[in-house]
């Protein structure tokens, strides 16, 4: 899946070099206002969560409004199903085992005002996470997250099209109980869970 995450950036920036090269699209792109866009992928988890939950495909979508060529804010929806792995305890069942619905607010800053923009993003996530059985060392909980990331924008006339991989800290790890916290301790009785997630997409929309 990471492999074809990768093929599909290099795909994306072939194809907008060379169609912006051929329609002279660079001066009338929209890279300001308000852009729409869906799009999926897969989302995996690192370190202990890694082990016990398969990477599975990941989903969203996103409204973006950009107040210049190289500054963006974000709000968010994202998904995702994964399956356990099977060596998790009373981990199986029919369907997705985790199923995993939040949203998040970012920013993003360009590296270039061109249309063709690799970009670096920051922000604050939250999630609710449902287990879809009785499966030894997980439970519903709600979690927190620091996504952190890179990606691909690219802007020809009103179409937009981007290619991303973020890296979500997580805040607890209550839905998995088997995974041990590490040592970065937060305010209150919160601390960053030992696993991380990582989500890469591809997401198509339009800019206004």
């Amino acid at each position: 899946m990471k492999r074809t995450l990768f093929a599909g950036v290099a795909v994306l920036a072939l194809w907008a070099g060379n169609a912006l090269a051929q329609g002279g699209q660079e001066s009338s792109a929209d890279m300001r206002g308000l852009s729409v866009l869906v799009g999926g992928g897969v989302e995996g988890y690192t370190n202990t969560l890694g082990q016990d939950v398969n990477p599975g495909v990941g989903y969203g979508a996103t409204l973006i409004i950009r107040p210049t060529k190289v500054l963006g804010f974000e709000l968010g929806y994202s998904g995702a199903l994964n399956e356990f792995d099977d060596s998790v305890p009373l981990g199986e069942t029919s369907g997705p085992d985790l199923v995993r619905n939040g949203g998040q607010a970012v920013a993003t800053v360009g590296l270039t005002a061109a249309p063709v923009q690799p970009y670096v993003l920051a922000g604050l996530g939250y999630s609710h996470y449902n287990v879809r059985n009785t499966a030894l060392g997980f439970r519903d909980d709600n979690v927190g997250s620091v996504p952190l990331g890179a990606g691909l924008r690219v802007h020809v006339g009103n179409f937009t099209a981007d290619a991303r991989l973020n890296y979500n800290l997580l805040f607890d790890q209550e839905f998995a109980l088997a995974v041990p916290p590490s040592d970065i301790n937060l305010p209150g009785d919160e601390t960053f869970s030992e696993g991380g997630s990582y989500m890469g997409t591809l997401n198509f929309g339009a800019t206004w």
